[in-house]
């Protein structure tokens, strides 16, 4: 695979910016959901449109779920929307944004309210090259409102 996708666990991967192209090798490698953490907009030039990337991921055959945030500023519905697909079965998910970061939080978060301990949490976006230590308060009470 050429993309640069970096697991977090067995099941997802953050990645910075995908295009349309990419989603059928995301496909193939037998990925199921694409998340978009990115919001429109965000780069002047070179930042493939919400609606390109899912147009080419549903061609693909893959789900797509748009749940774009800036900085650190997600919400509690966005990781309770993450939260419930990884919970809803034999997913396998590539989740990205400019640098992967931001996906990782997500994760991070949503991984939280699904029952994941908050080192499993921080050891898998450090595999990812993703450090989270900072964001851990941040993460935990997400993951709390996400659940209430």
């Amino acid at each position: 695979m050429s993309l640069s996708l970096l697991a977090v666990d067995d099941r997802v991967s953050v990645s910075g910016q995908l295009d349309p192209a990419d989603m059928a090798e995301i496909a193939g490698a037998g990925f199921t959901a694409v998340v978009n953490n990115r919001p429109d907009g965000e780069a002047f030039f070179g930042q493939p449109r919400t609606a390109e990337l899912r147009a080419a991921a549903e061609a693909a055959g893959l789900q797509f779920l748009d749940l774009p945030f800036s900085g650190p500023r997600a919400t509690p519905e966005q990781v309770r929307a993450l939260a419930d697909l990884l919970a809803s079965g034999d997913v396998r998910v590539v989740a990205f944004c400019k640098s992967g970061m931001r996906s990782a939080l997500l994760w991070g978060a949503a991984s939280l309210a699904n029952g994941r301990s908050l080192d499993e949490v921080l050891q898998g976006a450090r595999r990812a090259g993703q450090e989270l230590g900072g964001v851990a308060d941040l993460m935990t009470g997400l993951a709390r409102a996400a659940r209430a």
